[in-house]
């Protein structure tokens, strides 16, 4: 598969997004009006893809080949400062892949409802990206399923007395004790990172 140019990329990233949203491709004109551009240019676009092995048409619908939709990130472009402003450089650092950045193997992400975690920076809404590790160490914060319906929870894990804590970071809730075998209790694995979308 060739190397896409930067405005390829952005069609990819566009068309990705599409679907990821409507659970199918663009129609062109969709396409065009997402890029803020005129049909025959979308027409050029998706020749240039077909050319380079990036889509296929099937039945008049766009697909993505598989590995440019796990591989699509967000560019990263350059530096802020959180404290003493800085000069904003925008210059391209390259692309941030949640599979770059966490891995692939033995992740995965579950949204967060509640607010019990709050003060450990993790929101109602937020993803959370969990590694899944059958010994997570202590302290850590993890997803662990609990009772008979293996309800999922994200809390601080704390070893104690031959049984579990699972520590909230929220002073309105109250630690849950588990027992070490309880039969209704698994851990999920370790959480290793937040996602979260702060406005649309």
């Amino acid at each position: 598969m060739e190397a896409v140019t930067e405005r390829q990329e952005r069609v990819l990233r566009v068309l990705v997004g599409f679907i990821e949203d409507h659970d199918r491709p663009p129609t062109t004109r969709e396409l065009a009006r997402a890029l803020g551009c005129h049909v025959k240019t979308v027409y050029q676009y998706i020749l240039a893809l077909e050319r380079k092995g990036c889509v296929t048409r099937e039945n008049g619908h766009l697909r993505v080949a598989a590995e440019l939709r796990r591989g699509l990130g967000i560019p990263v472009v350059g530096r802020v400062a959180a404290g003493t402003p800085i000069l904003a450089v925008q210059n391209r650092e390259g692309v941030l892949a949640l599979g770059d950045l966490f891995g692939r193997d033995d992740v995965f992400a579950v949204r967060v409802a509640g607010d019990s975690m709050r003060d450990a920076g993790i929101l109602d809404g937020d993803m959370v990206i969990v590694r899944t590790e059958a010994d997570v160490p202590q302290g850590a914060i993890a997803v662990c399923y609990v009772g008979e319906e293996q309800e999922a929870t994200v809390k601080r894990l704390r070893r104690r007395n031959g049984g579990f804590e699972l520590v909230p970071e929220n002073e309105a809730y109250r630690p849950l004790r588990v027992a070490r075998d309880d039969p209704h209790f698994r851990l999920g694995g370790r959480v290793v990172g937040v996602v979260r979308r702060v406005s649309k």
